[in-house]
């Protein structure tokens, strides 16, 4: 796998983690809240359900007129602090007030307030006053994370004793919030080390794997392919999972590919050379004439096999084979990088030279020239065999058809002059 794609999953691993932390940080503060309102609407409605409980709604109405604490007043009153205390995590204070034209009036309090003490208006107050002296509406209100909870108290006579008034105090403050916080970097903290466990393993039993199919696909070559497919990390017999599923489908792929590449090199092979001497034939010839036609220097060597048919006459025709590969090997030890050496016929045989200088010319003519007459073959044979050659050099402007017709006829030239020499018959 490439580094980009990698990088990509592992950005995206982060990524995700991160979002994931970020909102469950975000659904867990809504659902405190959630949770803590409930929690305080709860301990509301306890505190007003038990202040409904104790208090006397006539007895408050009088002890508001009289401003007389009684047994009676002192009991109620008891009973609330005693409550409110027993709950003072959650409620800040129970009052009963009753609302007048002008401001409230306290008749209980847990929070400190003398029967009869004056309650101001503020600014929320003035905007309810009318439902508080009517007295007949409950509602609750939330400010700053405080929550109040307006309960109306009548007498029998269905009159007006005043409002219960419920404080209930923050369900967690900056403190618990800061212990979220922490709690939630160190998941992030954890979270990341898991990633990064994540991305190693990964690495290894994913990326690494992918990494090597990548550089297989690049090297589709013959023998590289023996050396890839022994490859433990993709191409193990026991791994079962996807990626030895897919190693073991690329061997068979790449094992198929090396067989079809071995058996079309052979095929290229065989179709451009001549199959008993294994040089370059003349179909081979005939494909790299534009080629000869180009160069900017040529030559041309033209060979032939002097007495073969008599040989094949005379010893029979394997021996003849036999000539003719002697006299390929004997001319393909001439040959260089950018020369050509073809079988033309029977037992005649072309050698190409291109790029050369006169210099190197003449030295392989030399060489030719001492050797001659080369015999192919023993000299208890009763039939001698002989190569005869011609040449043609040309460089610059040139026709490649006359130069071959100038080597050719050189060659018979020699092919006369060996014949003499060696009191062969004619063919």
């Amino acid at each position: 796998m490439s580094r980009t794609i990698q990088k990509k999953i592992t950005d995206s691993l982060i990524i995700t983690a991160v979002l994931v932390i970020v909102l469950s940080f975000i659904l867990s503060v809504i659902y405190i809240n959630f949770i803590s309102r409930k929690y305080q609407r709860g301990m509301a409605e306890s505190a007003v359900s038990f202040a409904e409980a104790v208090i006397d709604a006539d007895d408050a109405k009088d002890f508001l007129t009289t401003r007389t604490k009684t047994g009676r007043y002192m009991s109620v009153q008891e009973k609330l602090v005693k409550y409110q205390k027993k709950n003072s995590k959650a409620i800040e204070s129970i009052s009963l007030i009753n609302f007048s034209n002008s401001a409230g009036n306290y008749i209980y309090s847990t929070a400190g307030h003398e029967l009869g003490s004056r309650l101001e208006y503020d600014d929320y107050i003035s905007s309810v006053k009318t439902d508080l002296i009517n007295c007949r509406n409950t509602w609750t209100v939330y400010a700053d994370g405080i929550l109040k909870v307006f309960r109306p108290l009548r007498t029998v006579e269905d009159k007006s004793s005043g409002y219960i008034v419920v404080t209930v105090k923050k369900p967690f403050n900056k403190k618990y919030i800061l212990n979220i916080v922490i709690a939630y970097l160190i998941i992030m903290l954890v979270s990341t080390g898991l990633v990064i466990f994540f991305n190693v393993y990964m690495k290894k039993q994913l990326f690494n794997p992918i990494n090597v199919f990548i550089e297989t696909t690049k090297s589709f070559t013959g023998e590289n392919h023996r050396e890839i497919t022994d490859n433990p990390d993709i191409f193990a017999e026991g791994r079962t999972d996807e990626i030895g599923l897919l190693g073991n489908g690329l061997k068979k792929m790449l094992l198929s590919i090396n067989s079809n590449v071995e058996t079309l090199s052979k095929a290229v092979y065989d179709a451009n050379h001549d199959g008993m001497t294994q040089t370059l034939n003349k179909r081979c010839y005939q494909n790299m004439l534009p080629v000869f036609r180009k160069c900017f220097s040529i030559c041309v060597i033209y060979f032939d096999v002097n007495n073969l048919k008599l040989m094949n006459d005379t010893l029979g025709h394997e021996q003849g084979d036999i000539i003719i590969k002697k006299a390929s090997e004997y001319i393909k030890n001439f040959t260089g990088k950018k020369d050509y050496c073809f079988r033309m016929g029977g037992d005649e045989f072309l050698l190409v030279m291109t790029e050369c200088t006169y210099r190197e010319i003449e030295e392989l003519i030399e060489k030719l020239d001492a050797d001659s007459p080369y015999i192919l073959n023993g000299n208890e044979d009763p039939v001698k065999c002989a190569l005869s050659f011609g040449y043609a050099y040309a460089k610059n402007d040139y026709s490649y058809e006359e130069l071959l017709t100038e080597a050719e006829e050189n060659m018979y030239l020699k092919k006369t002059e060996l014949k003499k020499l060696l009191n062969m018959p004619e063919r």
